[in-house]
C-alpha cells in the first residue's frame, strides 16, 4: 500500500476532511491533498503526529501494516515442535563444545602443574 492511500484511508475511518485533519495537524488542505496523491511526502514529526492522531502505529501508516510486528514473528519465528525437538545429551554436548572441555581441561592441567 502506498503512503498516500494509506493516509486517506486512516483519515476517512476518523470520518475528517481534508480542512480538518490540515487545521489539526496547522498545514494547508493542499498539503494533505498532496499526501494522499502521493505528489510529496509528510515529514517524520507530521507523521508522529498522524500516528497519535489516528491511534495507529508508525508502521501501519506508512507500510500499511496493521499487525507489523506480528507478521515478522510468524514470518521469522519457527515454532519448535514436539516431534522434532529432542533434549541434549551428554555425547553431543560434548561433539558440539568439545573447544570448550578441552579448554577447561588444559586450564586445570596447567593450574595443577603451577602449583605443585
Amino acid at each position: 500500500m502506498e503512503i498516500g492511500s494509506s493516509i486517506k484511508e486512516q483519515r476517512e475511518l476518523k470520518n475528517g476532511s481534508h480542512d480538518e485533519l490540515a487545521e489539526i495537524l496547522n498545514i494547508s488542505h493542499q498539503s494533505i491533498s498532496k499526501w494522499e496523491l502521493n505528489k510529496v511526502y509528510p515529514s517524520i514529526d507530521m507523521f508522529i503526529k498522524m500516528s497519535d492522531l489516528f491511534d495507529v502505529s508508525l508502521d501501519e501508516l506508512i507500510k500499511g501494516y496493521k499487525n507489523f510486528k506480528e507478521t515478522i514473528i510468524e514470518t521469522y519465528q519457527q515454532p519448535v515442535s514436539n516431534q522434532n525437538y529432542h533434549p541434549m545429551d551428554g555425547w553431543e554436548f560434548l561433539s558440539n563444545y568439545w573447544w570448550l572441555f578441552f579448554s577447561i581441561v588444559v586450564t586445570i592441567w596447567w593450574r595443577l602443574q603451577t602449583f605443585n
